[in-house]
């Protein structure tokens, strides 16, 4: 039939160019009922152009050829070749009059745009829209031509507004909005689709009140006497999104955002990276005259390092330049200037002086909230499991940044591939490859922290004894768990820091650093490091959330910063003031094992030893008064030692004799006069 016979999409004729004409074989033109000159409207892949109707000049059915002219900004044309249309896709449209239009008009370069008086465009824009179909929010593209310097012609408004199509007679009056350059409206019209940012709606919201406001209401500001911000400086860890955020206000304000980094500045020759530096600064100037600009700089921490050494003078004197150029940003243009640095003390102080980079957005790791919020949006397009929980996955990732949850994601949904045929269609994530993607995918923010341990996981079922002591730990560590994401272990505290009573004379290293640990146990040395969130809220303003989420908000904005748990064989040692409530306040006595915790920590050393059918656990537990678990555990090796020695390494059971023979040589640690301090020292804590 006809109406679903495919037409073939060939280009225009040469002389059809910029004239919005659509040529039809005579049955197309028959069935669609369209006369000449009709507008008719065509729906194409990303959008629908405006045309109107003529005959091909051979008359030759089952072929379209359009004049792209008018068009949505998402056709592209390179797009369209080869294309096949049903007949379906095109509509007659009513003859429609526009009385009024507003445009934005699209110059080649922005020599042109100063040049050209706005009368003169005003005239050149109505005769280039004369008997042309437009709608909302389509745009005209001219054809080259050395004699016209517009390239778009971007309709904003219409009047009538009407979701066919209007046109432009020499009685419509026409109103320009902004002109613009073809650079700055390239790169506004590239990527439209918006950018997910999960996690940092807070952040957004500062950012973008910080710099859609005062570039939207400058006269607004000046009366209340706010002072516009020169530059925002993003500080935050590796990965947290500080580079994403600022691309993502750009999109949302609408601003154009020249993003450059440090280290590209940077030349050859002497003064060439000043040079650089110049250049970019006076391109953003140009496009701050055409609408909202952000001059972004990556990694300014690197550009711009402290002053002072004697080896540094090409770094000191692009320090000294890019603060001669901030302080020549005045408020003529509508630029912003925005940086980022995960090294703040880093950058010279003069930099983040007011009137320069006088804002500061600190960005800190994602909260629990924050990391379940992120990887939803991770794995909203991923095939997971049902059993994937991603509350406990959130809750297990403390530390991770975005950038660690995109590689655990990417990682998990590897190892889903690599345990499932490579050619399967219904290939799941489940929680296993979560867990074997954190083997692999380690928190950025734990890495190059100085003194950092690892340290293999230890149950309590594998410390023998000390019931009460466990029990007073575990409540310890509940503790540290509900109120805190990390805990600091610092063991052999008495060798880092000692006590001020034992050194009368001069002010040492230990001293200095038990200062410093008081204040940081204190918050006075402690930097204070905005995490990313909300504040704590009332109960009242989490009504709308369910009961689970409530929950975790809760747990979230209510927790402290990290707890610190020491160790110690010397109390002695230790300062007074460092035991005081508020710091280290909480004591508590690990004793030698007792006969049945001794049983317990015997059991638990011989558990892998083939022991003879005459070796008494009990009874060895009584010969071993005084000895600490170590010392349990040093008995049983040194027995397994002996019974290997005597039978020349084909022993098969280790007998009772051998661990009577290895009583001899492992004696205890520990004596009578060294639990009369312990528990001295201990009692005199309680009651003071």
């Amino acid at each position: 039939m006809m109406e679903t016979a495919p037409l073939k999409l060939l280009p225009p004729e040469p002389g059809d160019e910029g004239t919005q004409r659509c040529r039809l074989g005579p049955a197309a033109l028959s069935f669609l009922g369209a006369p000449l000159g009709a507008p008719l409207r065509i729906s194409l892949p990303g959008g629908s152009c405006l045309c109107t109707a003529w005959p091909r000049a051979d008359l030759a059915d089952g072929y379209l050829q359009v004049d792209l002219a008018s068009r949505t900004a998402g056709v592209a044309v390179a797009a369209l070749r080869g294309l096949t249309l049903s007949l379906g896709r095109l509509q007659l449209l009513p003859r429609c009059r526009l009385k009024k239009a507003t445009v934005n008009v699209v110059l080649r370069s922005s020599a042109l745009r100063k040049s050209m008086p706005r009368a003169v465009l005003q005239e050149t824009i109505r005769d280039l829209l004369r008997n042309v179909y437009v709608s909302h929010h389509y745009v005209v593209t001219l054809a080259p031509n050395l004699e016209t310097p517009v390239v778009h012609i971007e309709m904003l408004s219409v009047d009538p507004l009407t979701e066919e199509a209007g046109l432009i007679t020499p009685q419509t009056s026409i109103k320009i909005k902004e002109v613009v350059t073809l650079e700055r409206y390239r790169h506004l019209s590239e990527d439209t689709g918006k950018i997910s940012v999960a996690g940092l709606d807070d952040v957004g919201r500062t950012l973008k009140e910080m710099i859609d406001l005062p570039l939207r209401f400058p006269k607004t500001f000046k009366k209340l006497g706010l002072s516009v911000p020169n530059g925002v400086l993003l500080i935050g860890p590796p990965g947290v999104g500080k580079t994403l955020m600022v691309k993502a206000v750009a999109k949302e304000v609408g601003a154009y955002l020249l993003c450059i980094s440090g280290p590209a500045l940077y030349g050859s020759r002497p003064g060439e990276s000043e040079e650089n530096l110049q250049r970019v600064f006076e391109k953003g100037r140009e496009m701050s005259h055409e609408g909202p600009t952000i001059l972004f700089i990556d990694e300014i921490d690197s550009l711009c390092p402290k002053r002072g050494s004697s080896n540094n003078a090409p770094e000191d004197r692009i320090v000294a330049q890019l603060l001669t150029l901030l302080d020549g940003v005045g408020s003529e243009g509508k630029m912003v200037l925005m940086a980022a640095t995960n090294r703040p003390d880093a950058l010279d102080p003069a930099l983040r002086r007011a009137g320069r980079f006088d804002r500061e957005v600190i960005i800190g790791t994602p909260t629990l909230m924050q990391r379940r919020s992120i990887l939803q949006l991770l794995t909203f397009s991923m095939p997971i499991s049902t059993e994937v929980d991603l509350i406990k996955l959130a809750e297990i990732t403390t530390g991770y940044v975005g950038a660690d949850l995109t590689a655990l994601c990417r990682e998990a949904a590897m190892q889903a591939m690599f345990h499932s045929s490579l050619d399967s269609t219904e290939m799941v994530i489940n929680m296993a490859s979560f867990q074997e993607a954190f083997k692999k995918i380690q928190p950025s923010s734990f890495r190059s922290v100085i003194g950092l341990k690892e340290c293999k996981p230890v149950t309590w079922e594998q410390i023998g004894g000390l019931e009460d002591v466990k029990l007073k730990l575990k409540q310890v560590f509940r503790q540290a768990r509900a109120s805190t994401p990390a805990i600091i272990f610092l063991d052999e505290i008495d060798c880092i820091l000692g006590s001020r009573s034992h050194h009368k004379t001069g002010y040492g290293v230990s001293e200095r650093v038990l200062s410093v640990l008081l204040n940081e146990l204190d918050g006075i040395g402690l930097k204070v490091i905005e995490r990313r969130g909300n504040k704590l809220q009332l109960e009242g303003q989490c009504q709308e959330l369910s009961d689970e989420e409530r929950q975790l908000e809760f747990q979230e904005t209510l927790n402290k910063d990290f707890m610190v748990v020491a160790a110690t064989n010397r109390p002695d040692m230790l300062d007074d003031a460092l035991l005081r409530p508020g710091r280290l306040d909480r004591v508590i006595y690990i004793p030698p094992p007792d006969l049945k915790g001794r049983l317990s920590i015997l059991k638990i050393c011989t558990e892998k030893i083939p022991l003879d059918s005459d070796v008494s656990l009990q009874d060895l537990a009584v010969l071993t008064d005084l000895f600490s678990g170590a010392d349990v555990e040093n008995l049983c090796k040194e027995a397994a030692l002996l019974a290997l020695q005597e039978n020349g390494l084909e022993a098969t059971t280790v007998k009772h004799e051998h661990f009577v023979k290895s009583l001899r040589t492992v004696k205890p640690s520990l004596s009578t006069k060294d639990l009369e301090f312990y528990e001295k020292f201990y009692n005199q804590e309680l009651t003071s």
